[in-house]
């Protein structure tokens, strides 16, 4: 497989609409006029039986690492692979146990700007530290409960990352904060982008989780210092944007239909849910959750990616196959990044927006999971 170098988006910003009373806010113009980037598959990592080394139980995160080659978190085998470019296996890295260095259940992939890996697992004491040639190297952060979640790294030091505070107060019912914050390898955020409390018991925690924790998208500009959110919002499309020292920068917004779900994809998105908190917990048999009150509809936006320029992409969820729209890191609308032809099963997909290329994979899929490795080619422009 060709290396990847993302294609810039180089036309005018499209004219801008209000956002709240003083802000302002892309509105998609004249769908010839856009700017279009056009995805294909390139490649994939990943057999349903053979090689062990390309047999992936539950794929927590991914991403190219400094020196290019793909770094996956496999929370079944517990272990960090790396592959080449091309996707040949390289290595392992940590594995089960309860050895140093060896995990139970990792939760999230970091991948740091000086080459060292990281796993977050809370059962193995907090964040796993090694080197790109897989030594350990011992703890980088404490952590047994309460983990962050989705982490996005920002420098060798410090990532963003949504996270959740339990607050008990004597006379009133018990509350549940969800955030999103920056942390310096700490347990509390230096600084905390958008926050929401609500009251919580047992019946309604599923509910919260997929409101709160699976409903809202974050994505980090490390080149321009801009932190992107978009929080659950019912069926209105907004971004929020935000400086990494937490200022408010203003919003995007823009039109967004409403598709409602059917019944068959509200009980499938049901199972995931309750599969995905079980696993957060360990898999805990007594860990026994279910949603009461189930999003309907397709959220407006399911993903927030950042380019290596800046440029945001963010991920319609009212579209069957992948539809991005690009913004500047100035939040002016630019264009639109699709994959036509791969099917609607790719509504279930999560991609990795790289400097190197861009990566995918299934977080529900009908048998087995891969690594998807995808190019960009630009349609509707001169070479």
């Amino acid at each position: 497989m060709n290396r990847l170098f993302i294609v810039s988006f180089a036309a005018a910003a499209l004219p801008l609409c209000s956002c709240g009373e003083d802000e302002s806010a892309g509105q998609p113009a004249d769908p010839g006029e856009q700017h279009v980037m056009e995805l294909v598959l390139l490649d994939s990592i990943g057999v349903e039986l053979g090689d062990s080394n390309y047999v992936f139980g539950s794929i927590e995160g991914l991403g190219y690492t400094p020196d290019g080659n793909i770094a996956v978190l496999d929370r079944i085998s517990a272990d960090i692979r790396l592959y080449s470019p091309e996707g040949e296996f390289i290595r392992r890295v940590g594995g089960r146990g309860e050895g140093p260095g060896e995990m139970h259940n990792p939760l999230a992939l970091f991948i740091f700007p000086d080459g060292r890996l990281g796993a977050l697992d809370p059962w193995r004491s907090g964040l796993q530290l090694y080197t790109s040639e897989g030594e350990y190297l011992g703890l980088g952060m404490e952590v047994m409960n309460n983990v962050h979640l989705l982490p996005e790294v920002v420098d060798d030091s410090s990532f963003v990352s949504m996270k959740t505070e339990f607050i008990m107060e004597g006379g009133s019912a018990p509350r549940i904060a969800v955030f999103l914050g920056l942390f310096r390898m700490s347990v509390d955020p230096d600084v905390t982008y958008w926050r929401e409390e609500m009251v919580i018991d047992l019946s309604t925690a599923a509910n919260l989780a997929q409101k709160y924790l699976m409903g809202v998208s974050f994505a980090v500009d490390t080149l321009n210092g801009t932190v992107f959110v978009a929080p659950f919002n019912g069926t209105e499309y907004l971004i929020n944007r935000y400086s990494l020292e937490g200022e408010y920068l203003g919003c995007m917004e823009t039109e967004s239909e409403t598709v409602p779900l059917t019944e068959e994809e509200i009980r499938i998105e049901e199972e995931f849910v309750s599969q995905r908190l079980s696993s957060l917990e360990g898999g805990d048999p007594d860990y026994n959750v279910h949603i009461t009150d189930p999003i309907t509809y397709r959220l407006p936006i399911i993903e927030l990616e950042t380019g290596p320029d800046g440029n945001l992409w963010a991920r319609r969820g009212t579209e069957d196959e992948p539809f991005f729209d690009v913004w500047s890191p100035e939040g002016e609308r630019l264009g639109s990044v699709v994959m036509p032809g791969v099917g609607a099963d790719t509504r279930s997909w999560e991609f990795e927006v790289c400097r190197d290329g861009i990566l995918a994979w299934d977080t529900d899929p009908d048998l087995f999971q891969k690594v998807y490795m995808i190019g960009a080619a630009e349609v509707g422009q001169e070479p």
